[in-house]
């Protein structure tokens, strides 16, 4: 089964609609077209390739991940209502999502350096951002540093703390590029994604537009180098930034530099005890022998989280040979403490691509119980190998230090055929709880996804609200794809599928380079191993990211790929979302015979199926084609019969689509009372769900309608409205529309020079859709739920 039907996008996913784009509307899994036939052979195969399988181990942690990492998870058990558990309240604030991470219990050793950093400092010379950097080699505490510099430096900079980790020294697949760290800052300023905007000198632009005038701390862990850092800098000199990095990161030129050194004896001595302190141990002889043995305060805090937890453990007197084994010999001893299974989970945990640890992801890899590996999660972090993070209950973080000492560990340890079965594991469970929160960002439905022997082992999960959906994704939108990207290397059979999924969110979001990447991979990946489902899933995606960034003939071509190699499989379900596509494209063409062809096709489909919202946008796109055409009342009676089935399905986007497409027909027939009570209801609905695109255009709607009704005041508002709402989202058609109809009441008023002025932009902006391809009126398809009115 699939998720159908477009979503009451939340307020937090600003800026996407049905029109100009595509996404929402389709279902988003039709890769079960062919049922469980292909999912259980595909799974079995790769059980008896990875070892075994626990698919009610499996089942159960879909659900704790979401508990877990969201706190936002509802369970429909069979038979009765969903019961909802509480979810945590969702910090809206700007940079809500890019908070830094926990910091230590005991900061000793570095006042000096946090002064020196939270000193206030002048703006009179300087042209950008307060720039301050923070050096030195792994283990000395730059993070720990930055943590308590940002969070002392909060007050400072209302507009917001954003902490990015780039995390330039972790596995290729982990890193983060600069488009992914530009939209991703984006994001988290609420900036609704541009099309057009997709390099790294483009979003740059976005960003500096973005922060100009505003007070607000980034702080950048982990940079390389200038060329990294430059293009995140904010435009603002009321801004600051705060990088860490291992070397000197030449031509960056920033305002303070510092460079942490080891720590001296004395102040080894001052960490150490306080530690032991808080643990309840006064012990000057350990202490003695840490502050003699180790400098660097990772190593440090290690080794005194090892004697807190066992106050017998001999701490060696002599030093190592140089500062850089310390970790290593730290670790070492750290390690030999541990029982069989937490050193497991520790090489585990140090393999997976991602940052944010939490019991479910070690559970996964270590093929444990998940209240096991919590409690050795915990175990670990008592002994300092883990770090506390608080972006969600129970997470925690690895140092890459003592991440390299596990690999090491590991490569003695861990066989090949080991770590696959973990990583398969670790594939396949990434997959279903990235689909447990798209199906409630892409549709109120809910269906059960899991398949293997035959048996429906998952529950109906879903988030509790769209919006708590769409947190989860983008609080863990780095680790996901780091995960993609991992088993994209390893040719995993699960890579499209994985893929497939995270692009919905990725479209909504904006991060169209990072979708083009996984999927021209995976798409290579299917065509190696002659999958055709893949590959028309990929040329399908590829094919909607071509839509909502201008590209309609290369769009085009995607589709009719897509659509034969559907065919080819069988697959009706991936059929009728193609010709549903391709509906769109040839609407936008002009070509409306081409248009109702594939719209009849995919009406067909959806009537011999029982899913109502997808029946119910069978029914509206016929009803567009209608009023474009001038059948009115057929017009009319597919809308209705559509309005119907979304309030039957509860689906609040495809209800206000149908209002409005109602009011335009009732506009057009002069209809101006019956029109407008449509718009309003339109309007209501759009404003609940924070869909800004058709925000715009029910205004322009209605705009016209008043002026209809001689209210030119009102007509006037709603236009100014329109504009300022589409200017916001970049909606050139909807600017358009607002400029053409402040012209004509600047007419209707006598004021022809301001009625030239609107023309005026009114003509360049349908220049300047005409060169980028912008769909024309009247695009209902996938990337949103707006209908736009026609020319």
């Amino acid at each position: 089964m699939a998720p159908r039907g477009p979503s009451a996008r939340p307020a937090a996913a600003r800026g996407d609609s049905m029109t100009g784009g595509s996404g929402a509307r389709r279902g988003r899994l039709v890769i079960v077209g062919l049922g469980p036939t292909a999912g259980v052979t595909a799974g079995g195969l790769t059980n008896l390739l990875t070892m075994t399988w626990n698919w009610w181990l499996f089942g159960g942690l879909v659900l704790m991940t979401s508990l877990v990492s969201a706190g936002t998870l509802i369970a429909l058990p069979r038979g009765g209502p969903p019961h909802p558990v509480t979810p945590q309240a969702e910090n809206q604030e700007a940079g809500a999502l890019l908070q830094p991470p926990s910091g230590t219990r005991v900061f000793i050793g570095r006042s000096r350096e946090l002064r020196r950093l939270t000193a206030p400092a002048s703006t009179e010379s300087r042209l950008g951002p307060l720039i301050l950097v923070i050096t030195g080699m792994p283990g000395t505490g730059k993070t720990e540093l930055a943590i308590r510099a940002a969070h002392a430096l909060t007050a400072r900079y209302p507009d917001g703390l954003f902490w990015l980790g780039l995390r330039t020294y972790a596995a290729a697949e982990s890193r983060m590029t600069s488009t992914e760290a530009l939209r991703t800052l984006l994001n988290a300023l609420d900036v609704p994604p541009n099309p057009n905007a997709t390099t790294v000198n483009a979003l740059s632009r976005e960003w500096r537009a973005a922060t100009m005038g505003k007070k607000m701390l980034i702080v950048l862990d982990d940079a390389d180098s200038a060329e990294q850092i430059r293009p995140l800098l904010p435009a603002a000199e009321e801004a600051a930034v705060l990088v860490t990095t291992r070397h000197v990161l030449i031509g960056l030129d920033p305002d303070q530099s510092m460079t942490l050194t080891p720590f001296t004896r004395a102040q080894a001595a001052g960490l150490a005890g306080a530690i032991l302190r808080r643990a309840g141990l006064h012990d000057p002889q350990a202490v003695a022998a840490i502050a003699a043995a180790f400098r660097l305060p990772l190593a440090i805090r290690q080794m005194s989280d090892l004697k807190a937890a066992n106050p017998t453990q001999h701490i060696p007197t002599s030093p190592g040979e140089t500062i850089s084994d310390e970790t290593a010999a730290a670790f070492a001893r750290s390690l030999a403490a541990l029982t069989k299974a937490a050193r497991l989970v520790l090489r585990r945990v140090a393999h997976y691509p991602g940052s944010l640890i939490t019991a479910p992801i070690a559970a996964v890899l270590a093929d444990q119980q998940i209240s096991k590996a919590a409690t050795l999660l915990a175990t670990l972090y008592q002994r300092g190998l883990l770090i506390a993070d608080n972006r969600t209950s129970g997470g925690y973080r690895i140092h890459d230090a003592v991440r390299a000492a596990a690999l090491i560990e590991s490569d003695k340890r861990d066989s090949s055929r080991h770590l696959a079965a973990a990583d398969e594991r670790l594939f396949r469970y990434t997959r279903s709880a990235i689909g447990a929160a798209v199906l409630m960002v892409d549709s109120n439905a809910l269906i059960a996804c899991i398949e293997a022997d035959g048996h429906h082992l998952a529950s109906l999960l879903r988030h509790e609200s769209d919006v708590a959906a769409l947190r989860w994704l983008d609080r863990h939108h780095p680790d996901l794809l780091a995960v993609a990207r991992r088993c994209l290397s390893a040719r995993s059979p699960e890579a499209w599928r994985l893929i497939y999924q995270l692009e919905f969110y990725q479209r909504m979001r904006g991060f169209y380079t990072e979708i083009i990447e996984l999927h021209s991979q995976a798409l290579s990946l299917t065509q190696h191993t002659g999958d055709s489902l893949g590959q028309a899933a990929m040329h399908h995606n590829l094919g909607l990211v071509d839509m909502r960034t201008s590209n309609y003939q290369a769009a085009l071509a995607r589709f009719q790929t897509a659509l034969a190699l559907y065919e080819q499989v069988g697959s009706r379900a991936g059929q009728a979302e193609i010709h549903h596509e391709l509906s769109n494209v040839n609407k936008w063409l002009g070509d409306l015979a081409q248009a109702r062809a594939h719209a009849t096709f995919c009406f067909e489909v959806a009537s011999s199926g029982e899913d109502l919202v997808e029946l119910a946008f069978a029914h509206a796109t016929l009803g567009i084609l209608d009023r474009l055409e001038g059948s009115y009342t057929a017009a009319r009676e597919h809308l209705t019969q559509a309005m119907t089935l979304f309030e039957q399905a509860g689906q609040r986007r495809g209800l206000g689509i149908c209002h409005r497409q109602l009011g335009m027909l009732d506009e057009r027939l002069s209809r101006y009372h019956d029109a407008r009570a449509h718009l309003d209801h339109a309007l209501s609905l759009f404003q609940e769900l924070g869909d800004l695109m058709n925000q715009a255009d029910a205004h322009h709607n209605l705009a016209v309608v008043h002026r209809g009704l001689g209210s030119l005041v009102t007509a006037h508002e709603h236009a100014t409205t329109a504009l300022v709402l589409a200017s916001q989202i970049n909606h050139f058609q909807g600017q358009a529309d607002a400029h053409t109809e402040l012209a004509q009441l600047a007419q209707a008023t006598g004021d022809h020079t301001a009625a030239r002025a609107h023309l005026h932009h009114a003509r360049d902006l349908h220049r300047r859709l005409h060169q980028h391809g912008e769909p024309g009126p009247d695009v209902l398809d996938a990337g949103g739920p707006a209908v736009r009115r026609d020319g």
